[in-house]
């Protein structure tokens, strides 16, 4: 007898209504951002949705200079999200550059603000 697959349940990790600004961006959530301890930088693997839309979006996005996160435009499209529409972002999942870069995470920040880095015959590049 075959057993039926079961559909894994993922768990949204935070869920929250944003107001869509221009040019379709909104600002995540200052404590979302502190309790999974999140910067700028990290990707966030987000779901949008509207309230009269049973279609939804899918996407990766990077926090970027104050924490403001695009939906893409083929998203906003297809969803019909417009300036001054309130959304449902859910978080799925994120990814701490912190994590995954380590301590190079301190010499790339380096060269991102200033451009250059002095190093050390030590340290290399590699």
């Amino acid at each position: 007898m075959q057993e039926k697959e079961q559909e894994r349940i993922v768990e949204p990790l935070a869920k929250f209504h944003v107001k869509v600004t221009r040019a379709g961006q909104f600002t995540f959530p200052y404590y979302t951002r502190v309790y999974y301890n999140l910067g700028i930088g990290d990707f966030v693997e987000l779901i949008v949705r509207t309230k009269d839309n049973t279609l939804r979006g899918f996407f990766i996005a990077r926090l970027g200079d104050k924490a403001v996160v695009t939906i893409p435009a083929e998203i906003r499209a297809k969803l019909d999200i417009h300036q001054g529409n309130v959304v449902e972002i859910i978080l799925v999942r994120y990814y701490r550059l912190s994590d995954i870069l380590g301590d190079r995470l301190k010499v790339l920040e380096e060269l991102a603000l200033k451009g250059y880095k002095i190093i050390t015959p030590k340290e290399g590049v590699a």
